[in-house]
């Protein structure tokens, strides 16, 4: 039993961050901070890069963590889609893949690898050495297999006044969200505490409070990649071989199905709101073809990394 409570408590900050997460993402939405930062990006390129969009996504997840990523960019890259008069699903998928394929750099990429770390006291150089290069691997042969069936590139250059007071308070929110996201767990602050305290100011700037409710996922992630790494670890006295390519599995090839990771559930719903309707085969369609050969050629990485690394 007090196995089982620690398991369940590993979760709840995953959970949290969750619950706190989609309405700051809905609360910068209101405040039209996210259009107004797609105009401002709108202007300033007459053909703005996919590519460029795409490593954004890699390395703001490999700093911060896969749900930030989720949160952060999925509506900034469906109001880019739309302001270019392109279908925004493609766009708003590349939040998505990213938050999986990068997402085993670091142990703060993903709570999953911070989970491992914690139980067997690893070293980050230790994760790098062995995670790292199947990332690498998964986000470019991920990039591959996008660019060969969606567009590369988005028309921009159109003049648009922009709103500054969205770009100013939006922006400070972010900006302090990111530097707690970075900084809060040294010194003991978790990223569900820090994105609780960043809906606080856009609600006091737009009112919205009444129309901020908690999201019941919860019961979701009983099924994702969380308890699968959970069961894993049950067994395991060390990280060994099959362990760090367990722990690549479940980071890299999370994404493959909308169950995997509550970062896809918290992406979902964020495409949702966006008036995006998506089924069940709509995703399998749309991400297995892109995802399944990241991450096989992940776990030939995976298995080469093994040889050198020992």
């Amino acid at each position: 039993m007090d196995r089982a409570i620690d398991n369940v408590t590993a979760m709840v900050p995953a959970l949290l961050f969750l619950c706190a997460g989609v309405p700051l993402a809905s609360l910068l939405d209101r405040l039209e901070f996210f259009e107004a930062l797609a105009i401002t990006i709108d202007r300033r390129f007459e053909h703005l890069q996919v590519a460029v969009l795409w490593w954004l996504a890699g390395a703001r997840t490999v700093v911060l963590n896969l749900d930030t990523t989720v949160v952060l960019l999925t509506p900034l890259y469906v109001r880019l889609a739309r302001r270019a008069g392109v279908d925004p699903l493609p766009l708003a998928l590349i939040p998505l893949l990213l938050a999986s394929f990068a997402s085993s750099v670091l142990p703060v990429s993903n709570l999953t690898t911070l989970i491992a770390v914690e139980r067997f006291d690893l070293p980050v150089s230790e994760v790098f050495v062995h995670l790292a290069p199947v990332s690498a691997v998964a986000c470019i042969a991920g990039w591959l297999a996008y660019r060969r069936r969606h567009p590369t590139a988005l028309p921009g250059g159109r003049s648009e006044p922009v709103d500054r007071r969205a770009v100013i308070v939006g922006g400070s929110v972010v900006t302090g969200a990111l530097i707690g996201f970075v900084a809060g767990p040294s010194a003991g602050v978790s990223p569900w505490m820090v994105a609780v305290a960043a809906d606080l100011v856009p609600i006091a700037a737009t009112a919205a409070l009444g129309g901020i409710t908690l999201l019941s996922t919860a019961a979701a992630g009983l099924v994702n990649n969380l308890p699968t790494l959970l069961v894993a670890l049950e067994g395991a006295r060390s990280m060994s071989g099959g362990m760090w390519a367990w722990l690549a599995g479940v980071n890299t090839g999370a994404v493959v199905v909308p169950l995997g990771a509550l970062a896809n559930l918290l992406w979902w719903r964020l495409v949702r709101e966006e008036g995006i309707e998506l089924t069940v085969r709509g995703y399998l369609g749309m991400v297995a073809p892109i995802a399944l050969p990241a991450v096989l050629r992940a776990a030939a990485a995976m298995a080469g990394t093994r040889l050198i690394a020992g």
